[in-house]
């Protein structure tokens, strides 16, 4: 009984140790650019790993159907949007990306749940289904594919308390086939969920 429990925590370890050698494909800085006041959504500015390069925005706007979109910082052109209601415990999301490949714009979902303090946001686009997990007591947000399955990207929260300052991420993606787009909106309205009060969180 005694090795079986030893294996399984050297096998977790393992594990933990395979997560922090995967080296990333890509990183980026996703920085707060002001604290929501009429707005009830908060928008970014995306640089490069040296963080001093902007090379994404992103954008929202508040009518009946809240709207979050990025822009392509150089190109000067949308590359992706998000709409929908989620307050007041309503969660209805479509997605609209545009896709290289095709060069066609890609129309997905997004839905939530919630099991415990862990919350789960799934994008559905394209035939992939990637699943944000994110920890109420973790400054990290896991990003797999199905779940559980490979980690294809994270966010980390940069400064030490959430509230205090301007938001800073960290965002390592371990996988080329999910468009940065993908990773980023989800970002943005998993922030937006964590600031609403309690009694109006979708998930």
């Amino acid at each position: 009984m005694e090795l079986k429990v030893f294996s399984l925590i050297l096998l977790f370890i393992i594990a933990i140790k395979c997560i922090e050698s995967k080296k990333p494909v890509r990183t980026f800085l996703v920085v707060e650019d002001w604290r929501p006041e009429k707005k009830p959504l908060t928008e970014f500015t995306v640089y490069d790993s040296s963080e001093k390069n902007r090379l994404y925005l992103i954008r929202t706007i508040f009518t009946d159907l809240d709207t979050i979109i990025r822009t392509d910082y150089r190109a000067k052109k949308i590359v992706g949007n998000v709409e929908g209601e989620w307050t007041n415990r309503i969660f209805n999301v479509s997605l609209s990306i545009y896709d290289k490949t095709s060069d066609e714009w890609i129309d997905g979902t997004m839905g939530c749940d919630r099991i415990y303090f862990t919350s789960y946001f799934s994008f559905l686009w394209n035939g992939e289904k990637v699943v944000f997990k994110s920890y109420n007591f973790s400054k990290t947000i896991k990003i797999c594919k199905q779940m559980p399955g490979p980690l294809v990207a994270q966010f980390r929260y940069r400064s030490l308390w959430r509230s205090v300052f301007i938001y800073k991420y960290d965002l390592k993606i371990y996988d080329t086939n999910v468009p940065d787009v993908v990773f980023l909106l989800g970002l943005t309205i998993i922030h937006h969920n964590e600031q609403l009060p309690k009694d109006n969180m979708w998930c």
